[in-house]
């Protein structure tokens, strides 16, 4: 479920291109925009769709797995990737949103989820200020096999 407004698009993790009645050029346009971005499915479809952006995304970027109990990265600008933010306890969530505001949107955030982040806010599971956050720009990343075998 997305909220009005909220950009949607489906990236084959082998490609650049948005499909979903979106050209490619208006979707990297959007990627260049430096909005933070959520990129929802499966392990593999997630990463191969953070690979693939990976060259439109500003220095430096650097990756935090949520819940390896590292501290969150001290950069100030460029994009931080954080894979399975769906993973976070309310504790490290509100760390995070603290680290954001902090950077006053000077850090773009690309962030990784295997679970649908709007029904964890609903379940009380997720801070809804940091889904909203993390939320302005939503791929639903698919993998190759699960797209070969729907059509």
């Amino acid at each position: 479920m997305l909220l009005p407004g909220s950009p949607q698009f489906e990236l084959t993790p082998h490609t650049h291109e948005a499909f979903d009645a979106t050209p490619a050029a208006d979707f990297r346009r959007l990627i260049s925009a430096g909005s933070n971005m959520l990129v929802r499915g499966e392990k593999s479809a997630t990463t191969a769709t953070v690979v693939a952006l990976s060259a439109d995304l500003s220095t430096p970027v650097v990756m935090w797995i949520a819940g390896s109990n590292i501290d969150l990265p001290p950069v100030h600008h460029g994009t931080v990737v954080l894979l399975d933010v769906d993973c976070l306890d309310l504790s490290a969530q509100r760390e995070l949103l603290t680290w954001l505001d902090d950077r006053g949107g000077r850090v773009r955030v690309i962030s990784t989820a295997r679970r649908d982040l709007f029904d964890l806010v609903m379940a009380g599971e997720f801070l809804d200020p940091l889904y909203y956050r993390l939320n302005t720009i939503v791929v639903d990343a698919v993998a190759a096999d699960a797209r070969h075998s729907a059509q």
